[in-house]
């Protein structure tokens, strides 16, 4: 299992600041007359760069964790953001999320998709606001492109702890809208040779499996869960595939699969109270997903055949949140 869940700042507990600061630092260069390529931290703190990052909002929506990783990179980068949050987000995820000076947050009485709306109409009407969303749909791929490719970081992270030609044979991902999905799907088959290309199966909550759904439907088209569907997997009550990832999984996923609430809670404790060595791995209700579901499938044996796994199998997961919030996180584990 690849962990980074605490990199950059340990109030973050989330993989996602690596799409956030990247898509925002590319938004202040540009218009700071930056290249993009070879682009460092230092430039952006210069004098001319700051000033027009100070002029600039950001503008998103978040079930918790993108919203906690821009409000951070905000911080870091001198500018400002503008973080709205669909009906049933916790106040603690997002008190996580004012704790950064830079950022004015809100909870709404919208589903994820409306308040994504939300934040797209509020960007437009602020002559100085950007839209910094990590879904993507017609009119608006370039900011989400960018947040994937900032999510790249995490395959070279895991190529490098991995011994040459001993690559993962199956990859289990946890997929929301699917911008973490398409951009390690992307990133890890750019850099293996197509015989070492990993199975793919893709994981979302049973209540708000929107990719499950258009894969039921097989009818090439994405789909959107209706309604204001609930699941403790926060950032993965998503109802509507982003529009540039949707191709991406369509074309490399073998499998989909979800998971009940109760199946990612097992998980979650089975991480945090490991049996022998293992060591112990704090994994939210997001995080642990992917892990959670692969934990109740090959405890069937039919799941496992259709899964093709077998004791020669190499499994990759990733942990893609920590305790985001605590209080939950500890009644869960100590069931």
């Amino acid at each position: 299992m690849y962990k980074g869940c605490y990199r950059f700042d340990s109030r973050l507990k989330s993989f996602k600041a690596t799409g956030g600061l990247f898509a925002m630092a590319c938004c202040i260069a540009e218009r700071a007359g930056l290249p993009l390529k070879g682009l460092t931290y230092d430039q952006l703190q210069t004098p001319a760069a700051k000033d027009v990052a100070k002029k600039l909002t950001f503008y998103t929506a978040t079930d918790g964790n993108h919203g906690r990783g821009v409000a951070w990179a905000a911080a870091k980068l001198g500018t400002h953001a503008v973080v709205k949050m669909p009906v049933g987000s916790t106040k603690l995820r997002a008190e996580h999320i004012a704790q950064f000076d830079s950022t004015q947050v809100e909870i709404t009485d919208n589903n994820y998709d409306d308040t994504v709306k939300l934040a797209n109409e509020l960007a437009k009407q602020d002559p100085n606001g950007i839209l910094i969303q990590d879904m993507a749909w017609s009119g608006y791929t370039k900011i989400p492109q960018e947040i994937s490719a900032g999510y790249s970081i995490i395959v070279t992270e895991i190529l490098d702890q991995l011994a040459k030609n001993n690559y993962p044979t199956h990859l289990f991902l946890q997929a929301g809208v699917g911008q973490l999905s398409a951009g390690i799907i992307n990133a890890l088959f750019s850099k293996l040779p197509a015989k070492d290309y990993p199975i793919v199966t893709i994981v979302e909550p049973s209540t708000v499996a929107c990719y499950f759904l258009s894969a039921y439907k097989a009818d090439g088209q994405a789909h959107t869960v209706p309604g204001s569907p609930q699941t403790i997997m926060a950032g993965l009550n998503c109802q509507t595939p982003s529009a540039i990832s949707f191709p991406v999984i369509k074309k490399t996923a073998s499998f989909y699969g979800t998971l009940t609430d109760e199946m990612a809670r097992i998980g979650m404790r089975v991480l945090a109270r490991p049996n022998g060595n293992d060591p112990v791995i704090v994994s939210g209700e997001s995080g642990v997903a992917a892990f959670a579901f692969l934990n109740a499938a090959v405890k069937d044996a039919k799941y496992r055949q259709m899964l093709q796994l077998n004791s020669s199998s190499r499994v990759l997961v990733i942990n893609t949140e920590g305790d985001t919030d605590e209080h939950d996180y500890q009644v869960i584990v100590n069931e």
